[in-house]
């Protein structure tokens, strides 16, 4: 089958879709054991001349034009000095809902309490292999890996036959290799899609064993831009468009499509995540749900039969849905793109 014919039937299967080198720190969320210690300290001297100065050191000032020096204020450090003030201290522990553990050296020259401090890059992705172990919470190390994303994702889709995940921001396009967890390519997103005609809100991708490629879905709203992409290469070839949003019924719906955060196909359905009878229009008849596509808000799933007559089925709110009822689930705002390869299910960070 040409890659063309099969993008066209692979459209029709799914006309409702719409929509490096560097190791991770990978740790299970809310853990505080500290594993490395890495420390910056900034001091600044300034003089003046005719006017009372400080030397960055308190107790000493010098006062201009009578040469005397004020040596009545207490020592900046009278016992042990442990650090410079103002000196902080990465624990190398991770904390909720998206930080490092910190400390920052008082006055005193003593390390005060460790504090939890926002760091958007802690909180690269999640993953879930057994919804009984809980999310792995992968942080990006510090510098970044040279291919890693350090803007929000926008979606992601899996290369699964080639071990592969890609993650979109608005601008690049970021490879995962998802046996060793390491960003191996990176690049401007043009490359990726060729002449994209309109904004990206979701992706997703389907492998064809005949030619070896995939039929990636760049997804937008009311159209989403099919390309195919042979492996080794990130330079897609665009083949078709598509509409959006036929899939959702009055019943099933999220009412706005740039409110799916992203979407992700399980065509082996591994988990028993979803299942249920539902009564499929196009047989006139019930169905066991079997192949399906998830599409995620900030606060609900939606469940997509994939096997029969396409259209959505379900719909539960995201705090009740098995995977994210798991330990260390990431939070609904934070989901940005979303892919499952293999039995690993995973959410990159977005905004």
């Amino acid at each position: 089958m040409s890659a063309c014919a099969r993008a066209i039937t692979v459209l029709a299967l799914f006309c409702g879709c719409f929509s490096d080198g560097g190791a991770e720190l990978t740790q299970t969320v809310g853990s505080l054991d500290p594993a490395t210690q890495t420390s910056t300290t900034t001091t600044s001297t300034s003089t003046t001349t005719g006017e009372p100065t400080s030397t960055g050191e308190p107790g000493t000032t010098t006062t201009g034009g009578e040469g005397l020096t004020d040596t009545t204020a207490p020592p900046l450090c009278p016992g042990e000095m442990q650090c410079s003030p103002g000196e902080v201290m990465d624990v190398g522990s991770l904390c909720d809902p998206c930080g490092r553990v910190r400390r920052t050296c008082q006055d005193d020259c003593l390390w005060g309490e460790d504090e939890c401090a926002e760091d958007l890059t802690s909180c690269a992705y999640w993953y879930l292999d057994d919804p009984g172990q809980g999310w792995q919470r992968v942080a990006l190390p510090q510098p970044p890996p040279e291919h890693a994303p350090t803007a929000p994702a926008n979606a992601a889709f899996d290369l699964q036959a080639h071990d592969q995940l890609v993650v979109l921001t608005a601008d690049t396009y970021h490879v995962l290799r998802h046996s060793d967890q390491t960003w191996t390519t990176s690049g401007p997103l043009s490359e990726l899609f060729p002449d994209l005609p309109g904004p990206l809100l979701q992706s997703y991708a389907v492998y064809g064993a005949d030619n070896d490629d995939y039929a990636v879905y760049a997804v937008g709203a009311p159209q989403a831009w099919i390309y195919i992409l042979k492996p080794g290469s990130w330079q897609g070839q665009f083949t078709q468009m598509g509409n959006c949003c036929d899939s959702f019924t009055p019943q099933v719906n999220p009412g706005d499509p740039t409110t799916v955060r992203d979407l992700w196909t399980d065509l082996n359905a591994p988990f028993p995540w979803t299942g249920g009878q539902y009564y499929g229009p196009c047989i006139n008849e019930l169905f066991n749900l079997g192949t399906y596509a998830g599409w995620v808000t900030a606060t609900d799933v939606f469940i997509q039969d994939l096997g029969w007559c396409f259209q959505m089925v379900t719909q539960s709110p995201l705090a009740q849905f098995a995977p994210f009822t798991a330990p260390g689930a990431p939070p609904g705002e934070r989901i940005g793109g979303v892919a499952l390869l293999g039995e690993r299910f995973y959410v990159f960070a977005g905004e």
